[in-house]
């Protein structure tokens, strides 16, 4: 028997595609590889084209039995291909697509499902679901619940959980970017780094102290720079919101330097004297109406990568017609070393590697999720987290965001920041993709994995912690019914809320998700927070009976028995 394993996203293309649409199934197919092999031999394909399927043809002649476990959305599988169809989906919702959204008869997962005959889904809400609704397309639809089979992979880290502690005091190296609200000074109405503590993604400077060229378009996407008291961008730049806006440069600035900087102004600012200051280093801008270059000659003696601006007027800047507090605009900044220092072409380049080190001391709270995912709300995770420990030094809350582009989400995790202001806990933002030995020590310094989704499908990283022993914060609800439960969580309460099916374009009512109650997550954490600090007994019970539960839900020993017979079902059809 050979299963052909197929997902969109691939081993190429996941660091550049996290938090894409359906990036996780990636990880899925990765997780199902030692159990599918178990049963037969498997081959990763990374497409379907005519390549895949004059090999497949191949392979069925010569007597093979092949199988195609496509772990993708049912509506994107193509229909024409030569060997059985296994669509491999997560699902959350109460319902299952039913009707064309345009033209396309697979819009509809009754059309798609009833077509393929069979499939794989990760939770027996989601089977139940599916098993309803195919009813009177195809009552003998074939559909069993299979999760990722990640219990076994977790075995070393799961060895540690006896011994683990619930009060941390233990320090990580990150070589990807952390945004600590440690290294900022913040109040209600800014946030800016500290000045010790204010630091380049990547430090470019050479042994030869030449300068970065850099060129900033802000009327695009710019993942490695940091924006904060802007305004999404528009196609020709972007307008500032706050009294004190700043940018952090994706490299250091240092030496002679050519500045150009494209802005202009708006209301009082017109004409007006707008401090900026890169690093120490201040220059005086005159913003016209309409968008100008402005250029300047100028020698940083303190590199630095922090470019603020000040003395901005937000007042009577509002109108009826837009509302927004606009100060200046830019369009682009550039910066052209005029360093006169070159390099020795005979010179190796100096390696730089970026690394940040966090000290973590006391409780620490965990939750992995993809920002732009409107199912995560992540906003309830942060606020309920610093208006519970508002007067808490020895607790953590790290965020790890599986999105490509920090620019997505930076504005909004500041914003909150602000408008939580004052409090003494702390929050990390870690970006980017970790290298397996970072992220197994994230959850080895982790006390409590934190979930607040509306629904999942499954929830790979919960599941990851909890095979662990690490318990968790979460709802009970869609997938995490199978597994979150009273003796390894502190369950957030959730009830049923009206929604519609992620990929219809009319967004018309047609489900329901589950809407958690911040009340419920509030309480939780300070539950939390007291079985950790004095009732290290009940921490241990609770990191036991997480494991427990993922063995009976995701490993390879429950799952063969039920992957075995689902196969000997559909061979039977």
């Amino acid at each position: 028997m050979l299963f052909y394993c197929y997902s969109e996203v691939t081993d190429s293309t996941i660091e550049a595609r996290l938090g894409d649409a359906d990036y996780s199934y990636y990880f899925v197919l990765k997780a199902y590889l030692p159990l599918l092999e178990h049963v037969g031999s498997v081959q990763v394909v990374d497409s379907l084209d005519k390549t895949f399927t004059e090999e497949c043809k191949q392979s069925i002649s010569s007597g093979v039995q092949c199988y195609l476990l496509a772990f993708a959305p049912p509506h994107k599988i193509p229909y024409d291909l030569p060997c059985p169809v296994i669509p491999v989906f997560a699902w959350e919702y109460s319902s299952i697509p039913n009707r064309e959204f345009i033209s396309d008869p697979k819009d509809s997962w009754c059309n798609a499902l009833s077509h393929f005959g069979q499939a794989l889904t990760h939770s027996s809400y989601a089977k139940q679901v599916v098993k309803r609704d195919m009813q009177e397309t195809d009552p003998d639809f074939a559909i069993e619940s299979i999760p990722a089979p990640l219990w076994d992979s977790c075995e070393t880290l799961r060895g540690q959980a006896n011994i683990r502690k619930a009060v941390k005091g233990c320090s990580i190296t990150f070589q990807t970017t952390v945004i600590d609200s440690y290294d900022f000074a913040i109040d209600s109405e800014s946030i800016a780094p500290s000045k010790h503590i204010a630091r380049p993604f990547s430090d470019e400077v050479t042994s030869a102290g030449m300068s970065n060229n850099i060129h900033i378009e802000f009327g695009e996407s710019n993942p490695n720079v940091w924006m904060v008291g802007f305004y999404p961008a528009e196609p020709w730049g972007a307008w500032s919101k706050t009294n004190n806006p700043w940018i952090m440069l994706p490299s250091v600035v240092s030496g002679k330097i050519r500045l150009k900087i494209a802005v202009n102004g708006y209301g009082k600012n017109v004409g007006r004297a707008i401090e900026f200051k890169l690093g120490e280093l201040r220059v005086i801008l005159k913003p016209k109406a309409e968008m100008s270059e402005q250029e300047f000659e100028l020698d940083v003696a303190q590199p630095s990568n922090f470019i603020s601006f000040s003395n901005i007027d937000l007042s009577a800047n509002r109108t009826p017609t837009d509302p927004r507090t606009i100060g200046i605009g830019l369009g682009s900044i550039s910066i052209e070393s005029l360093d006169l220092k070159t390099v020795n072409p005979n010179e190796q380049p100096k390696e730089n590697i970026l690394e940040h080190r966090i000290d973590l001391n006391g409780v620490v709270y965990t939750s992995i999720f993809n920002p732009r995912d409107g199912r995560k709300n992540w906003e309830d995770i942060l606020t309920a987290f610093c208006l519970a420990f508002r007067e808490q030094k020895d607790v953590t809350l790290i965020f790890k965001m599986t999105y490509k582009d920090m620019s997505g989400y930076l504005e909004d995790v500041f914003s909150l920041l602000c408008q939580l202001h004052p409090f003494k806990c702390r929050v990390v933002v870690i970006h980017g993709y970790l290298q397996p030995d970072e992220y197994e020590s994230l959850i080895a310094a982790t006390s409590y994995i934190v979930n607040s989704s509306r629904s999942e499908g499954q929830c790979l990283p919960l599941m990851e912690y909890m095979s662990c022993g690490i318990p968790a914060i979460a709802p009970d609800n869609t997938a995490m019914a199978d597994y979150v439960n009273e003796g390894n969580s502190f369950i957030v309460a959730s009830s049923p809320e009206p929604h519609y099916w992620p990929h219809d374009p009319q967004q018309i009512f047609t489900t329901l998700w589950y809407r958690p109650s911040w009340e419920s997550l509030h309480a939780a954490y300070l539950e939390s927070y007291e079985i950790a600090t004095q009732n290290p007994e009940t921490y241990s019970s609770m990191a036991q009976r997480a494991w427990e539960s993922q063995y009976k839900y995701c490993s390879r020993e429950k799952l063969n028995i039920r992957l075995e017979s689902f196969l000997d079902g559909i061979r039977e059809k």
